[in-house]
């Protein structure tokens, strides 16, 4: 692979991770320049120039990879975007595609061990190709029968919220909610006459996917 001396931004607060990722690519001869933080991202951009940015979606405290992905998109359009995400469904994380900036390519952090798959992920993006690196939309994903609604729902039910709080958040009834539950455990073929208890059969499933969600503070 000949990168041409691309010059690459990557984004990830967590430094380890960050400096494992810019090993790898510059072993393949991009340059690199990582960077911990929005501020810092921003900072480095000016300095380095960069072609691609390769930015982690959760940054910690502060504002987040999407929000630095739009603030590149609208001032340095001319920059390759690629987010990196743990979620194999965005939705999980109560990301919608209508919160995205145009443009983005995604790749799973699960998925970047394969050296490959990272160096052509930044390859299509380079290449102006971002829809063929979509990682998070499988179709295989294991709660892809889920409606966004329905997902938002099955995420204040993994954070612990009861059917009254998921009401009033909602602003609908209660019963509402419960018929709502109700068609999430058909999608997801969870048997609600068993010996599980169903809404934790469907909160594990989500965990197993999207790990277990923060408590929002509202």
């Amino acid at each position: 692979m000949n990168p041409e001396r691309r010059r690459l931004l990557v984004v990830e607060d967590d430094a380890l991770t960050a400096s494992l990722l810019a090993e790898t690519l510059v072993s393949q001869g991009f340059e690199v320049v990582t960077a911990h933080d929005v501020v810092e991202a921003l900072r480095a951009v000016d300095i380095f120039d960069p072609d691609a940015a390769l930015i982690d979606i959760a940054l910690g405290e502060g504002p987040n990879g999407i929000d630095l992905a739009h603030v590149l998109h609208r001032k340095h359009p001319w920059i390759a975007l690629l987010l990196l995400t743990k979620h194999p469904d965005l939705r999980t994380a109560g990301i919608d595609e209508a919160d995205l900036p145009p443009g983005c390519g995604f790749l799973r952090k699960d998925r970047v061990r394969d050296a490959k798959h990272l160096f052509d992920g930044i390859e299509a993006v380079l290449s102006d190709r971002p829809s063929s690196v979509r990682d998070d939309q499988d179709p295989a994903k294991p709660l892809a029968a889920l409606n966004s609604r329905q997902l938002e729902i099955l995420r204040l039910v993994a954070q612990g919220y009861t059917n009254d709080y998921i009401a009033r958040n909602k602003a609908t009834s209660r019963s509402t909610v419960e018929r709502w539950l109700t068609e999430i455990f058909r999608l997801l073929e969870i048997d609600t006459h068993g010996d599980v208890n169903p809404r934790v059969e469907a909160t594990r499933k989500f965990i197993y996917v999207a790990s277990l969600p923060e408590r929002s503070t509202e």
